[in-house]
């Protein structure tokens, strides 16, 4: 027991709190609502994988996610990095076949803004390609995001002198960014002021 799985009614069927049955993990309401939020952030085709880690295990890795937004917002970077990299390293242990998980997305884009906040431009960059493969292996048609994060790695490129490389990814934003369907376009003008 303990692990997620007990909880499958809750995050596919968003069954009220009261309504969920407390399995041998003994939860309590506040963490229950904790898986709720981390789940709520995974796209529904790449739950499972996460459904069947230990629940225990696995909000106390993510407490080191919350404690990292802390330090990033006190300007702490390599405290928000430390934290950062825990995160990973220990979901990479309990998920050693599936490194490139939707999940390990927000830690990867958190670590790089702290990399880069920090000056760590090259481990910033490494941390933006991470994030950036892994949006486009599990949502490859969320071209808001990865045309943010084509600019970000743009901008990146753009501080390490590679103004090659900030091109070819400033384009890359604006022609995904043309793929979305959202009528207010005005991001675009944006971006091609840039290149």
């Amino acid at each position: 027991m303990g692990c997620c799985k007990s909880l499958v009614v809750v995050v596919t069927s968003h069954l009220s709190l009261s309504k969920l049955r407390r399995r041998s993990t003994s939860l309590t309401h506040a963490e229950i609502t904790q898986l709720q939020i981390i789940f709520a952030g995974i796209p529904e085709h790449c739950r499972d994988t996460i459904l069947s880690l230990p629940a225990r295990q696995l909000l106390n890795l993510y407490q080191y996610h919350m404690m990292a937004l802390y330090h990033g917002l006190q300007k702490e970077w390599k405290l928000s990095i430390s934290c950062e990299q825990r995160v990973i390293k220990g979901l990479q242990a309990l998920l050693p076949t599936d490194k490139d998980h939707y999940i390990f997305f927000n830690f990867y884009s958190v670590l790089s803004a702290s990399f880069l906040a920090l000056g760590a431009l090259q481990q910033a960059v490494e941390g933006l390609h991470l994030a950036l493969a892994i949006l486009l292996k599990h949502t490859p048609v969320d071209y808001k995001t990865i045309s943010i994060h084509y600019y970000h790695l743009a901008n990146a490129y753009k501080a390490l002198h590679n103004s090659r490389a900030s091109a070819q990814c400033l384009s890359k934003a604006i022609e995904t960014s043309r793929l979305r369907t959202d009528p207010r376009q005005t991001y675009i003008p944006i971006l091609e002021t840039d290149i």
